[in-house]
């Protein structure tokens, strides 16, 4: 309990801190979708670009959110994937299992957002924290990892 308590004021005093000066330097919806197409390639999926659209969800409206749907054509049931990606660090979530994806390529992605945004260290590691509303946060930083670890 006290951890949380913890956790909740570092990412309530860093979201303060970062989260107004950040909301200007933001990545587009074009990298935003160009990391999904990373994460189906991370997850050994291929689907076609064009099945990959923005959606709107209630639970990360502060996210890019996005549907890639496969198999929609010859009869075959639908398989539908939801990705959300953090705006100010490119982090890639599936928000149904609370994971997060990653892979060379999106990390690549993501060293390309933080050097161009500037942000300092700090804003970093308290961006990092943000995550979809249906998913707990990561644990803090030189912690063991606890339920609230991000998968990948």
């Amino acid at each position: 309990m006290a951890r949380a308590s913890k956790l909740l004021l570092v990412t309530a005093a860093s979201g303060i801190a970062f989260r107004s000066w950040a909301l200007d330097h933001t990545v587009t919806e074009q990298v935003a979708r160009k990391l999904v197409e990373e994460a189906i390639v991370a997850l050994g999926r291929s689907i076609p670009a064009s099945q990959v659209q923005p959606m709107t969800s209630y639970w990360s409206p502060q996210f890019y959110n996005f549907e890639a749907v496969l198999g929609q054509s010859s009869g075959l049931p639908a398989l539908r994937f939801y990705f959300a990606v953090n705006p100010w660090n490119g982090d890639v979530w599936n928000p149904i299992g609370c994971t997060l994806i990653t892979s060379s390529a999106i990390e690549k992605e993501q060293e390309a957002i933080w050097k161009q945004s500037n942000f300092p260290q700090q804003a970093r590691e308290a961006l990092h924290y943000q995550h979809p509303g249906t998913c707990d946060p990561p644990d803090p930083p030189n912690t063991p990892p606890g339920k609230n670890a991000p998968k990948k």
